[in-house]
């Protein structure tokens, strides 16, 4: 007599609570506040790097502006070499656009004092660097990007030699 194979019972139940275990752990992965506050804190961090290439390329003054009133925003800029006056190359405005679930939880300048300002209060930060790409005398910039429910974080940190990077916790 032939014997039929298959899967028993028993066989099926532990494939799907494996299964379910490791979905439960994964999803956490791939939640879309998650990807956007990381996505948004990498963006920010090049336009930290692509301010100082604008600088010397047009042999001027450029830099990142950090505005945090409401969900905060920040504005790439040089300077016109003519009229001295900012010309924005970019402005990206959180908690719309590409960027509709991140807001900007607060902004510090560590300078000669350290200041802390959280983003629905109004207040700018600059961040220059000179026609050769060095950064002017302002010390560092952290800027904490989160999603609404303030449950995922990243932190951009801009040092004084204008090199910025993206961590999970607070500036080194």
């Amino acid at each position: 007599m032939k014997q039929v194979g298959g899967l028993t019972l028993i066989e099926i139940i532990i494939v799907l609570a494996i299964l379910g275990v490791l979905l439960t752990i994964g999803l956490g992965y791939f939640n879309p506040d998650r990807i956007a506050v990381s996505q948004a804190s990498q963006v920010l961090s090049s336009q930290v790097n692509r301010a100082r290439l604008e600088a010397i390329r047009n042999n001027t003054r450029g830099g990142i502006t950090m505005n945090t009133a409401g969900r905060g925003s920040y504005q790439v800029w040089v300077l016109d070499r003519t009229t001295s006056n900012r010309v924005v190359l970019q402005t990206l405005t959180l908690g719309q656009g590409d960027f509709p679930r991140v807001r900007c939880q607060s902004a510090t300048l560590t300078a000669s004092t350290s200041s802390t300002t959280n983003c629905p209060n109004a207040g700018t930060y600059d961040f220059t660097f000179d026609a050769r790409g060095v950064p002017q005398d302002q010390g560092r910039i952290s800027i904490v990007l989160s999603n609404f429910a303030n449950t995922f974080q990243r932190t951009v940190c801009i040092n004084q030699q204008g090199r910025s990077q993206v961590v999970s916790g607070t500036c080194p």
